[in-house]
């Protein structure tokens, strides 16, 4: 009897194991935003429930009472803030729209609030309000995830972070930096390589699914690395056309 695997396009089989990586990879990554998010979601409900009891037990003060559920209220909003950005990572969008990266970045920087007050990490930023270009706004959210959580790892505590979005004539241009300890030389010609990784439990498919994306959307991913003292760091680079669709 024939085997009708070995039939099948080779390309093929090579273009599923990839798109399982990508799965594989973005599950993992999700894995280690869970704990962050619960973090986040628990400190809210505490505050919620704190608010409504002091609402109730103000029942004949009904200024005080009226103030504390106008808290709650917020309260309540920013769980869906963070449901929303949690729901923006995993989305698989199968069409690229028009998004705002300047929105994007900045959402994808609000979900790492925790890991960065932890090691009081100096955000900077300098964006335009909009950066608009065609994307998948769930990829490109993964992609300035790896991005964020490889500088927050790099760090030292008190380090510096920036994310800078600007836009140029035919592309947008997204920076992620780092004052950290910068790349390992060895390491620097198989960085986006898959299954290469320097840190002890990393899967070595970050930078790798980060450069797939990228080239998916038509555009580019560069970095420069240092590890001389007083100068050491990171800066990746990322440029994506603003009229051409992924």
């Amino acid at each position: 009897m024939v085997d009708r695997d070995s039939f099948e396009d080779p390309g093929h089989k090579l273009k599923a194991c990839e798109e399982n990586l990508r799965r594989y990879h973005q599950l993992a990554l999700a894995g280690r935003l869970v704990g962050a998010t619960m973090h986040e979601v628990n400190n809210r409900l505490e505050a919620l429930t704190n608010l409504i009891f002091l609402a109730r037990t103000l029942i004949q003060d009904h200024q005080r009472a009226t103030e504390y559920l106008g808290e709650a209220d917020l309260q309540v909003r920013g769980l869906g803030d963070i449901t929303s950005r949690s729901l923006g990572f995993i989305r698989l969008d199968t069409e690229a729209k028009e998004i705002d990266l300047v929105e994007l970045a900045s959402s994808a920087l609000k979900l790492h609030q925790q890991q960065i007050a932890k090691k009081r990490i100096n955000v900077q930023t300098r964006n335009p309000e909009a950066a608009l270009a065609s994307v998948k706004r769930g990829e490109m959210f993964q992609v300035l995830t790896n991005l964020l959580l490889n500088a927050i790892d790099a760090l030292p505590h008190s380090g510096s972070l920036h994310l800078r979005v600007a836009v140029h004539r035919e592309d947008v241009v997204i920076v992620v930096a780092d004052n950290g300890a910068g790349i390992p030389a060895a390491l620097r010609e198989t960085l986006f390589d898959s299954f290469k990784s320097h840190k002890p439990n990393g899967n070595g498919l970050g930078l790798w699914v980060v450069r797939e994306i990228v080239g998916g959307h038509g555009g580019s991913i560069r970095y420069k690395s240092s590890e001389a003292q007083g100068k050491s760091g990171t800066v990746f680079r990322i440029s994506l056309p603003i009229q051409k669709a992924a």
